[in-house]
């Protein structure tokens, strides 16, 4: 695959792996994607940032701990909805 990024990215690569932080032009093109997949599925499970999907993960098995949870039935149930809701707004 053949990519044309534009002499400001072009100048960002080379100076990140002239830095030392990545052995290749490729290896920083690859974290730039594994970044935007990231961002990108962050997007899909509506939480801004990494650090905030771990507190509600925390959070949901506290809860859990202290006995408030639902039926996995149900729990299936809205999220079907959720994801029904999602699609019809596009």
């Amino acid at each position: 695959m053949n990519v044309s990024l534009g002499e400001k990215w072009e100048t960002f690569v080379v100076k990140k792996v002239k830095s030392g932080d990545f052995q290749s032009a490729s290896e920083v093109l690859r974290e730039g994607l594994r970044l935007l997949e990231e961002k990108e599925l962050l997007r899909r499970i509506s939480v801004s940032s990494m650090g905030e999907l771990e507190e509600r993960l925390l959070a949901g098995v506290a809860s859990l701990d202290r006995g408030e949870g639902i039926d996995g039935e149900e729990a299936f149930k809205r999220l079907r909805q959720r994801a029904q809701e999602r699609k019809k707004r596009g």
